[in-house]
């Protein structure tokens, strides 16, 4: 916080996942989510969303390196498993996005859910995650596998547009992305909604500064108590003039909204943190429409990614 405050910068990591360079993972750029995730962060600690620089990586190894040496103050959507915490010195928030390997098909395919892929051609980048994940499913249901494995992912399209696969399998912010090229050459694609695996991608900094993390889990947790309580970025200031006071029927309203000063004095933060970051960026749920949803070039559905009230998993830890 005091580096930072100092330099009146926030630096944040994303990844941009590039296929040719590294073959252990193969989700899609989620450049438009991490920089207003980091704006978000920006604005609680130097009330500013401007005042960040945004450094990109190939991959999670490269970004985690980084983090290590401190080049950058937080990666912000990096996998989040056993093999990315062990042994590296990395505190992860809550999931900040559930990707998962699923399968894009051409526009006229008949295939309706996954089980009907039995014996088409699936193609996939090879000596992958996703390889892995897709081998497992369809040794797990004793389906018909017929495999087409790729080492270049322009190979892998070409092969994909010219009908020589029934199905391309990736994670689905990659697959959405495929999509939405082949859609810019006028060749119409659909993912099937159903995917094979969850993938959580966090937001993560280094485990020695105990500050610095817990503000970083907060403000997630913040985005997303606001989508649950229907503060949104053209309401806030409504909301706050309604229930941050002290007489506020809705105790949850009023601490999240800055009527407590416990909010900001516990961290390190003005009591209106939380306003000033959905003024900004609007909550969770408007920052994934803008940036993945369906106002989005990409257009993936939120499911698993929705609140929990509304079928998915979302819960925010309470406000209190």
């Amino acid at each position: 916080m005091q580096r930072i405050r100092s330099a009146k910068l926030l630096r944040c990591g994303i990844i941009t996942e590039e296929a040719e360079y590294s073959t252990s993972d193969d989700h899609g750029s989620r450049e438009a989510l991490d920089i207003d995730l980091c704006r978000a962060v920006a604005v609680a600690v130097l009330n500013d969303a401007e005042q960040i620089s945004v450094t990109r990586y190939p991959d999670d190894h490269t970004s985690m390196q980084a983090l290590a040496r401190s080049e950058v103050d937080l990666i912000v959507t990096l996998t989040d498993d056993f093999t990315h915490q062990a042994g590296t010195h990395i505190a992860f928030t809550r999931p900040v996005l559930w990707d998962g390997v699923g399968f894009l098909l051409p526009a006229g395919s008949d295939v309706k859910n996954t089980r009907q892929l039995s014996g088409k051609k699936i193609c996939f980048l090879a000596e992958t995650t996703v390889e892995e994940s897709v081998r497992a499913w369809f040794n797990a249901t004793h389906l018909d596998f017929v495999a087409f494995p790729y080492q270049e992912e322009g190979e892998m399209e070409a092969a994909f547009a010219t009908g020589n696969c029934g199905a391309l399998a990736g994670d689905q912010t990659r697959l959405a992305q495929t999509r939405a090229l082949f859609a810019e050459h006028g060749r119409p694609t659909r993912l099937l909604l159903d995917k094979i695996s969850e993938d959580p991608l966090a937001m993560a900094v280094r485990d020695d500064d105990a500050q610095w993390r817990f503000i970083t889990e907060w403000v997630i947790e913040a985005l997303m108590a606001a989508e649950e309580h229907g503060v949104t970025k053209a309401n806030v200031d409504v909301m706050q003039q309604k229930y941050a006071q002290a007489a506020s029927p809705n105790e949850a309203l009023r601490f999240l909204l800055g009527g407590s000063h416990e909010i900001g004095f516990a961290i390190g933060l003005r009591d209106d943190w939380v306003v000033r970051v959905i003024q900004t960026t609007g909550n969770y749920g408007e920052i994934y429409d803008r940036d993945l949803g369906m106002k989005s070039p990409l257009q993936i559905p939120r499911e698993i990614n929705a609140l929990q009230k509304n079928g998915g998993v979302m819960l925010a830890l309470p406000m209190k």
